[in-house]
């Protein structure tokens, strides 16, 4: 396995490894570098990041979740919009995906003295590990950077190469931040050209096209938004479920559909935090359960008369609390997938990034597999309505999966949508959490902190 990374400060982290084992020895042969890719997906499967806490902190901070009955202070500080630098979330989360950065920055620096491994097979490694070092940058930047405006320069620290004990490397802009992120991908877009394996599991050209459609539109780049998610739509490779079907998606863990881009599996010896956080058991009392849905998300249901995604929501539990089904699977192995990217993003992308005109009948793929009418222009007649109908859409679609807080963030509505839940008084500062108290402390406050914090 490659090293453990212990991170002391925003961008300050100090490589140890827990076997003993020099770096040379690590990447002495082509055995090793393959353990060490192992270990990359690994740290995308930590319970702080996409084991469950990054995606279900995402949704508790906006109008989709509310926090669940066991009264945990740091848990319920989400619930109420009002996140401190000191919440131990937040400091684990930022850790976690910080040492996803420096467990692909090892990779790269070691794999080209790895002897006797063909260049085609060097290639695969880089590409791998670039391309989850751009989305572990760009799931920091949403996180905790405003990622919303380009011209800002609270940006995150990019760490591209291995730190020393002593390396402090501050905040980025924005703008540069977003530029290191689509680098990276372009880069590992050429080194992984002309793979045609689609395995959800792996890094894979299809991967890339869907994360740089991603990265596009929160940029605001509608032409390359729209681009590349067309080549993933076009790919082939993957396929909407119909109403029918779409429940059945959600079963089994998670494991196996055509909508599936990206997903991490987990199994017995390795299992996420998906059910145990959302769910339980059948009949847990709401104090087992960290993440509740929302009334509010009820109601936004009520009014969808026949759309099917209602069904995975649990609104008649003996206990009397909302939950999620998404996650619900079986309790004894609690192997439910994390799923990064499906190909209903996609389209949803498209919808958005192309306008009222020229989007509509993506947004009516969607609506038309998941058992609503399509919409007709006259009912979508002007931008600001067409805007909601794919913003409910992308609520609809995929609420407890870590996108409706940042979704509110990068179409600047986190105030208007989430101030009358709150007795709290948000700002656009509220957009983003802040960067860990002990991050600043660890850098000499060489990294600032964000606005408002």
């Amino acid at each position: 396995m490659l090293a453990a990374i212990v991170i002391s400060g925003c961008a300050k982290l100090d490589q140890v490894s827990p076997t003993l084992v020099q770096s040379g020895q690590l990447f002495k042969d082509s055995v090793g570098l393959s353990e060490a890719v192992t270990g990359l997906y690994s740290t995308l499967e930590s319970p702080d990041y996409y084991g469950a806490y990054y995606p279900m902190l995402a949704d508790l901070n906006s109008d989709n979740g509310v926090s669940g009955g066991y009264n945990n202070t740091s848990i319920n500080e989400f619930g109420a919009y009002s996140v401190t630098s000191s919440n131990i979330f937040i400091q684990n989360t930022y850790v976690a995906i910080y040492k996803t950065i420096a467990t692909a920055n090892a990779i790269i620096a070691g794999e080209s003295t790895v002897k006797g491994a063909s260049t085609a097979y060097l290639n695969y490694v880089k590409g791998q590990a670039l391309t989850l070092r751009a989305m572990a940058h760009f799931d920091l930047l949403r996180a905790f950077g405003y990622h919303w405006d380009l011209s800002s320069p609270y940006g995150v620290p990019v760490v591209t190469s291995v730190q020393s004990t002593n390396s402090i490397v501050p905040r980025a802009t924005v703008a540069a931040t977003y530029a290191a992120i689509v680098a990276d991908l372009t880069q590992a877009s050429t080194l992984l050209n002309g793979i045609a394996a689609r395995d959800p599991k792996y890094v894979n050209p299809a991967i890339i096209n869907a994360l740089l459609a991603r990265v596009y539109l929160y940029q605001k780049d509608y032409t390359d938004a729209v681009n590349y998610a067309t080549l993933v739509i076009n790919d082939g490779a993957y396929q909407l479920a119909d109403a029918s079907h779409y429940v059945a998606v959600y079963s089994n863990g998670a494991k196996n559909s055509t909508e599936f881009i990206f997903q991490l599996p987990f199994d017995f010896q390795n299992q996420s935090h998906y059910y145990a956080t959302t769910y339980a058991r059948p009949n847990a009392a709401s104090t087992e359960v960290l993440f509740i849905a929302n009334p509010d998300l009820q109601s936004f249901f009520e009014a969808r008369n026949g759309d099917v995604r209602y069904n995975l929501m649990d609104t008649t539990n003996s206990n009397g609390y909302l939950r999620t089904l998404k996650y619900s699977s079986d309790g004894n192995y609690k192997d439910n997938s994390a799923l990064l990217i499906r190909i209903a993003e996609m389209y949803l992308i498209r919808a958005e990034a192309l306008g009222r005109t020229n989007g509509l009948a993506d947004l009516n793929t969607i609506r038309t597999n998941r058992g609503l009418n399509p919409l007709a222009s006259t009912d979508v007649p002007d931008d600001a309505t067409y805007a909601q109908a794919v913003a409910d859409e992308n609520r609809a679609e995929f609420n407890f999966e870590g996108h409706r807080y940042f979704d509110l963030a990068r179409t600047g509505q986190v105030v208007s949508i989430l101030q009358p839940l709150t007795s709290g008084t948000l700002t656009t500062g509220n957009s983003c959490f802040p960067i860990p108290l002990r991050e600043i402390n660890a850098s000499n406050n060489a990294v600032v902190q964000n606005p408002g914090y």
